[in-house]
């Protein structure tokens, strides 16, 4: 298999057959796999009232699937370094499979909870098997989509999953049970494309019984790259996540009454931004791209939490805009200035280390707020993402001048 696979690269002159199908595949499975998990946010108006869900389940729901994220990145990240990056999607797509079937039937919170940890697992999956699978299959002539479409296919998956399934829900086009049908048919159809396309990770590149170990690939040299990367990563995906459980809860609150449509609509606010700014940052310069971004992320988010203590529906709504810009920027570029120095060995356990750290960090605001006892206030929650917003900036901005010091002074005493 390694002759086979050897050859396959050098008859394309250090390519691989069916590039393009590929790189389309694995940007498709990658997206396809948050469009599935996304359908669970605008459904979270209809279970608010038809199970019905509190405010503590609702934030556990968000818990479960992030629980099924770190699971996953902490023991199977590098699972793809042995049995290739298309086994592992293909898993990854199964599970979504899974969990959509389950929420067909879904009439009480506890198939929630498992429905939505079988989504963290498949996300996990997609999350360094797919993301590694798209950045080697980037077109040759325009390297920068690769890194830019990883950092910003989750929240591209996320918009379409989230519009998608506000819309259908609303106009009443397909029952709740049928749109979760039409889940499973489009990751079915991925299935079929990955079948079609070319492996780019030769089998058993890494031992099988090491690749279980949990381990952290995080090579010396790049760790302050890497607390820069996730800090961004953590506070900009805390802000989503709370979003992610909340928005039918906010809509309620904002505007006094919520539906599927309005709970999409007001997280298509921050996440369409995210998606866009995820994917234009990537043609930019990396570090100082990554500082003008986590500023304005921070400064939005100041003003987005304010408006919780003094209400206005629609400065809340261009901050929250604003917030989604400066999150999917500063992901983007920050993913960029972490990965310009790694190898393709180490770029599946780099990736892992970053989204395990953001999975674990930014899961932090929904479970504090579904420990509180009693009833969590608006005051509350923007108090806590005022000192949220102000870490994130004040840790990438250090992090990033800790990390230019030491690449100057290594530089200084290489000659």
């Amino acid at each position: 298999m390694s002759t086979i696979f050897h050859k396959s690269l050098a008859r394309t002159g250090g390519g691989f057959p069916r590039r393009g199908l590929t790189f389309f595949t694995a940007t498709c499975c990658l997206i396809s796999s948050f469009m599935a998990a996304a359908i669970t946010i605008p459904m979270m108006a209809v279970w608010r009232t038809g199970i019905p869900l509190s405010e503590s389940e609702m934030a556990m729901t968000v818990v479960s699937y992030f629980a099924g994220c770190v699971l996953t990145l902490f023991f199977f990240a590098r699972l793809s370094n042995f049995f290739g990056r298309k086994p592992v999607v293909l898993a990854s797509l199964l599970l979504g499979m899974a969990s959509s079937l389950i929420y067909s039937f879904s009439v009480e919170a506890d198939p929630l909870y498992i429905g939505r940890f079988l989504q963290g697992f498949s996300c996990g999956f997609a999350s360094s098997a797919a993301m590694s699978w798209v950045v080697a299959s980037a077109p040759l002539k325009h390297p920068w989509l690769g890194t830019a479409l990883t950092a910003a296919g989750p929240n591209i998956g996320l918009s379409l999953g989230t519009l998608i399934t506000g819309l259908v829900l609303d106009s009443g086009v397909l029952t709740p049970a049928q749109l979760f049908d039409s889940a499973v048919v489009l990751l079915v159809l991925c299935t079929g494309l990955a079948f079609a396309s070319t492996e780019t990770m030769r089998f058993g590149t890494e031992p099988l019984g090491s690749v279980f170990i949990p381990k952290v690939a995080l090579p010396a040299r790049l760790r302050l790259r890497f607390m820069a990367s996730a800090i961004a990563f953590v506070g900009t995906w805390g802000v989503g996540s709370f979003l992610q459980g909340f928005s039918a809860y906010l809509s309620q609150v904002v505007f006094g009454h919520t539906s599927p449509l309005l709970a999409a609509l007001l997280y298509l606010v921050l996440i369409c931004p995210n998606a866009v700014m995820g994917v234009v940052a990537g043609r930019f310069n990396a570090k100082p791209t990554l500082v003008i971004a986590i500023c304005i992320f921070a400064c939005a988010g100041f003003v987005a939490f304010a408006t919780l203590i003094h209400p206005s529906v629609w400065v809340l709504i261009v901050s929250i805009a604003i917030c989604g810009a400066g999150n999917g920027a500063s992901c983007s570029s920050g993913l960029k200035y972490l990965l310009s120095d790694t190898t393709i060995n180490e770029r599946a356990g780099v990736i892992s280390a970053l989204y395990l750290s953001a999975y674990v960090g930014s899961v932090i605001p929904n479970l504090v707020i579904g420990s509180i006892p009693g009833e969590v206030t608006q005051t509350m929650i923007a108090n806590g993402f005022f000192v949220w917003v102000g870490v994130t900036a004040v840790g990438v901005l250090g992090a990033l001048w800790m990390a230019e010091r030491r690449e100057k002074a290594a530089k200084s005493a290489a000659g």
